[in-house]
């Protein structure tokens, strides 16, 4: 039985969806502040004037397209984050070619603990200390926070169902697969559940979790798409299948194109960027891509359907690439990690195989 409200009461015969998405995060120094010049992602909308300038905390996917669309409305930016990713990119050349796009248009101080916060007047004090141990400090008219969401399970009382939370309010046992707590008849979907924070993920959730809720207590494993993530920076930043920091590289070899010398980036004048694709030696099967590119959403599909269909890299390469266009650069990619993975293996062609 659900208690929704003082009044209402629901009884469910199998089991129940937890779908209650999530809520803004902030860090405990600015929260305790409770300050309107502290506002969060979702305030951010309900700007009346643009601020002459912003700090911004947090340089994930939120942070910098929010802090590069407030820039190109003309504030001057501030981006500060503690563990020196950009926009969740884990490939360190990748990594090193986004902070130098946008850091054409904001300032950004990675690596950057903060400290302190307190309001003075009308702008807030900030004191923040860098990996190297040195401490800079300064003042802003407006904070925005975005460090993250969590899922809304607190103040549920899941544990009146069996279902025991952590300290991150998140269940302990849960089936990624199934979206089961544990044994419970409790299944959660979408941001609630704290897995892919992304729409389509979140719809792939409903239905596994639906139909396991539905046919309770017969339990079975939803079918996935391949991952999928895309940051609408400028340019943008993309992350496909299997990421950099999940490769073991004495079996696996990668490709890469510098968007800066690609002759249709060029001619758009959005010549920087960088695209690295992984590729298993032993198969030829292709893994996985990060990306910051022009044209970076285009890229990335391309890239998921193909691993999805679990091509190989001399599969993808028999596809036909027009001239000219930004996915030639992908073609140039494609080549790279071909070359390379005929090296480790002595130019011998791959068996095709269904994984690495």
């Amino acid at each position: 039985m659900l208690a929704v409200g003082d009044d209402l009461r629901v009884t469910a015969r199998r089991a129940v969806v937890v779908a209650v998405g999530s809520a803004v995060r902030l860090p405990p120094i600015l929260a305790r502040l409770e300050s309107s010049r502290v506002i969060d992602s979702d305030k951010v909308f309900e700007l009346e004037a643009i601020p002459e300038r912003l700090l911004v905390v947090g340089a994930g996917p939120i942070g910098v397209e929010l802090g590069q669309a407030l820039a190109r409305l003309g504030a001057r930016v501030t981006v500060l984050c503690a563990d020196g990713k950009i926009a969740a990119i884990r490939d360190p050349a990748v990594l090193a070619s986004a902070k130098s796009a946008l850091a054409r248009e904001m300032t950004l101080h990675t690596r950057s603990n903060l400290e302190a916060a307190e309001e003075r007047g009308d702008e807030v004090w900030v004191r923040f200390r860098g990996e190297d141990g040195e401490v800079s400090e300064g003042t802003w008219p407006l904070v925005l926070a975005a460090t993250g969401r969590a899922p809304r399970l607190g103040g549920l009382e899941l544990e009146r169902a069996g279902v025991e939370l952590d300290d991150k309010g998140r269940p302990r046992e849960f089936d990624k697969t199934t979206l089961q707590c544990g044994e419970a008849p409790v299944f959660i979907a979408g941001d609630a559940a704290g897995l892919r924070p992304l729409l389509h993920e979140a719809i792939d959730d409903g239905q596994i979790a639906g139909r396991n809720a539905a046919t309770f207590p017969e339990v079975l494993p939803g079918e996935r798409r391949a991952p999928l993530s895309i940051v609408f920076t400028d340019p943008q930043v993309a992350s496909v299948g299997r990421r950099f920091d999940s490769l073991d590289l004495s079996t696996c070899s990668i490709g890469q194109v510098d968007f800066g010398d690609q002759g249709r980036a060029r001619v758009m004048a959005k010549n920087h960027g960088l695209l690295r694709v992984y590729g298993a030696d032993a198969t030829g099967a292709l893994l996985g891509a990060e990306l910051v590119a022009p044209a970076g959403e285009h890229l990335a599909h391309l890239l998921a359907w193909a691993i999805q269909s679990e091509l190989t890299v001399d599969q993808v390469l028999r596809l036909p690439f027009y001239h000219p266009v930004v996915e030639e650069g992908l073609r140039s990619a494609l080549i790279d990690l071909r070359t390379k993975m005929s090296a480790k293996t002595g130019g011998a062609a791959p068996r095709k195989s269904s994984g690495p």
